[in-house]
């Protein structure tokens, strides 16, 4: 009976899995056309963010092959084998002409990002755009008649277009306006990409792409950092409004603690989570525990630390994997059912993500760019059968701070900025002790927006280590796993077998008593009987 039923869930994965797979929509059938990343360096100078690394995730969104190759490395018609070369992080000047020779001649599509377009240009009769210069004073940017307002000073590559560019998107000093995006012919252009500033990059994608059709846009609500610790009570309350709301939600759930010693799941967190799930909640797994060092500078989370940095490939994933049989055995044999997974403060390994990958259909949050420094970045987009995810989800809103005033200002203008996007998927989080007043303010702004909130329970989610298997369908969640190696039972034994080790040791130490009265009786007895007989 039992493997039957293991057998029915096995299946039902894999045909979710088909469905998903088939049902992803692509303009012109682009899941069978490839892009290429062309790069000089993988960061700029001004920061630690692997640009290379996160454009070639968000290309996923578009088609399923991305590539990337030093420019310094390239070889003659190596670009012939790409339907779209996109180039990026070019410092200096272009010294491999045949590269330049190459993409002179090539026909099909390119976005060139940032520097270095005079290079190109310099050399080909094709395009009569011209670079002009940099100017280090653009403050705004306006994208189909909305305007975005810059927050941080960078160098800006001025074009000068011709009567038959497009411009699609004008950048302004206050004084003077540009184009900050062009298309010519098969070129596109982007002066600068700064993905913390705005997501019009990302919206020209489904043009250059070709996107005829988008995905429902979809925002998450999701309640961070719950633990063994948390508020049960305010936990509570907060599920109750949201389903009062009809606002489906996320509980992100670490369920150990470590603090002098390790504190799990209790019956009253337990009760808690269930009831949560009962009003419209969906669980996702915040790793095992958290485990950042409380006297250290220094990053050091569960799975992004200098023991994991410092660790071969093996041992990593082997940790990782231990890491997550705990945390998911814990919830399931107490009815709490993840649907998906997110590390503590979005911090891991792009290894990591890998060997996640291999058990956990679903990520939530942002995305680490590089294994090397803890650097985030996110998407506009929900990202599907990219190199370092089955499905993401992301986090892009931001976060209701207790004591921030104006926290809810801030996530309405990040959704500003997302909603130019079109697809566009994304949530945002806060904690047990949220203000429920900017809660409310959030969920009564989505509202009016017409906002369509996610349900994870609804989408297609699986679980699949060892014997834990959960997944998802329309609300439907199927779960298996072998109770004989239950943590509670095992816990359970470890109790009865230390009472009856401090029962042994009690009967020891009362036999050993016990005798030590009896040899003093003896001895008492032996000396009063000698002295009787010597008085006779």
């Amino acid at each position: 009976m039992m493997f039957k039923k293991k057998l029915i869930i096995g299946i039902t994965i894999i045909i979710n899995i088909i469905l998903v797979s088939s049902n992803r929509v692509y303009a012109d059938d682009n899941s069978n056309k490839k892009s290429l990343i062309v790069y000089e360096t993988r960061k700029n100078f001004k920061s630690n963010i692997d640009k290379v690394n996160h454009l070639s995730e968000l290309l996923y969104v578009f088609n399923n092959k991305v590539d990337n190759i030093n420019i310094d490395d390239y070889k003659k018609g190596y670009l012939n084998n790409y339907d779209y070369i996109f180039v990026i992080n070019i410092n200096n000047d272009i010294g491999n002409k045949v590269f330049l020779e190459d993409i002179n001649n090539y026909n099909k599509s390119i976005y060139w990002i940032g520097d270095k377009i005079e290079n190109l240009l310099e050399h080909n009769n094709k395009y009569s755009i011209k670079y002009i210069s940099k100017n280090n004073n653009i403050t705004s940017l306006n994208y189909k008649g909305d305007d975005i307002i810059l927050e941080n000073e960078s160098d800006y590559n001025i074009i000068q277009p011709n009567n038959k560019s497009k411009i699609i998107s004008t950048m302004s000093d206050g004084y003077n306006t540009y184009p900050y995006i062009l298309q010519d012919k098969n070129l596109y252009y982007i002066s600068n990409w700064d993905m913390y500033e705005s997501y019009i990059f990302e919206d020209t994608l489904n043009d250059f792409f070709k996107r005829i059709s988008f995905d429902e846009s979809k925002i998450f609500v999701k309640i961070d950092d719950v633990n063994p610790l948390s508020d049960t009570k305010k936990l509570k309350d907060l599920a109750n409004y949201l389903y009062k709301e009809n606002v489906p939600f996320i509980v992100s759930l670490t369920p150990a603690y470590l603090g002098k010693s390790t504190k799990t799941l209790d019956e009253n967190i337990i009760n808690t989570m269930k009831y949560m799930q009962e009003k419209g909640g969906s669980v996702i797994l915040n790793g095992y525990s958290h485990s950042r060092k409380e006297k250290s500078n220094e990053d050091e989370y569960e799975f992004f630390n200098k023991e994991i940095l410092n660790s071969k490939n093996e041992d990593v994933n082997i940790y990782i994997k231990n890491r997550l049989l705990s945390g998911l055995r814990l919830c399931i044999e107490n009815d709490i059912y993840p649907l998906g997974f997110e590390p503590q403060k979005y911090a891991i390994t792009q290894d990591g993500y890998k060997e996640i990958k291999k058990y956990i259909s679903t990520y939530i949050g942002r995305y680490q760019n590089n294994s090397e420094v803890f650097k985030m970045s996110t998407f506009p987009y929900v990202i599907k059968d990219s190199k370092n995810f089955n499905t993401l989800i992301p986090e892009n809103l931001g976060y209701i701070a207790k004591d921030d005033k104006l926290a809810v200002d801030k996530i309405k203008y990040n959704y500003y900025k997302l909603s130019m996007v079109r697809g566009h998927s994304g949530g945002f989080f806060f904690h047990t002790n949220v203000d429920t007043n900017y809660l409310k303010e959030c969920i009564e702004y989505f509202k009016s927006k017409n906002v369509s909130f996610l349900d994870l329970k609804k989408e297609n989610n699986y679980i699949n280590i060892d014997d834990i298997k959960i997944e998802s369908n329309n609300k439907n969640i199927i779960t298996s796993y072998d109770k004989s190696k239950s943590i509670s039972k095992n816990n359970n034994n470890l109790v009865f077998n230390k009472s009856i080790n401090k029962l042994n040791d009690i009967v020891i130490e009362f036999v050993v008593v016990v005798l030590l009265i009896f040899i003093l009786i003896f001895i008492v007895f032996k000396i009063i009987n000698r002295r009787n007989f010597t008085r006779r």
